[in-house]
């Protein structure tokens, strides 16, 4: 599980790297494009807006939606920042190829996956309906180990 995080991890830190740097440059393209212009109100009101759309973007979907969730949950994994409960799953959604949404007791919990060597196989082993233990992150709700567990049986 330690190595699906720090994947997914490193994988959203270059992507943010190369998404930071392509954005930087399209704001460093509309500074340059509006030197010229004669009025000067205008111009700081373009690069400020265009800039400032630009960066928040980036900030909003790159680095809060997409990398801080997996660095967190990297984090609380490498600390041992973790928490367990015991409960029934009552939903479980694939997301994509790395990534399971769980639904244990009415809290959603997020579940780093592997298809080609999976730790636990989710819709196999353990599905719909059966009691499970869990360890999770307590900031994170990233999901770092699952069994099943006799408990409710």
């Amino acid at each position: 599980m330690g190595e699906l995080l720090k994947t997914m991890f490193i994988t959203y830190a270059a992507l943010a790297l190369f998404t930071g740097c392509f954005f930087g440059r399209c704001i460093f393209v509309v500074i340059k494009k509006t030197t010229n212009m004669g009025n000067q109100k205008l111009k700081i009101a373009l690069r400020s807006v265009i800039c400032s759309v630009i960066a928040i973007f980036w900030l909003y979907v790159f680095i809060y939606m997409n990398m801080y969730p997996r660095s967190l949950a990297y984090y609380e994994y490498k600390n041992d920042v973790a928490d367990e409960t015991t409960g029934t799953i009552s939903d479980i959604t694939y997301v994509n190829k790395e990534i399971i949404h769980i639904r244990i007791n009415n809290t959603n919990y997020t579940m780093a996956y592997s298809s080609k060597k999976p730790y636990k196989g989710i819709g196999t082993d353990i599905d719909e309906g059966d009691t499970v233990k869990i360890k999770f992150g307590v900031n994170s709700k990233y999901i770092f180990d699952i069994y099943e567990s006799d408990i409710g049986t």
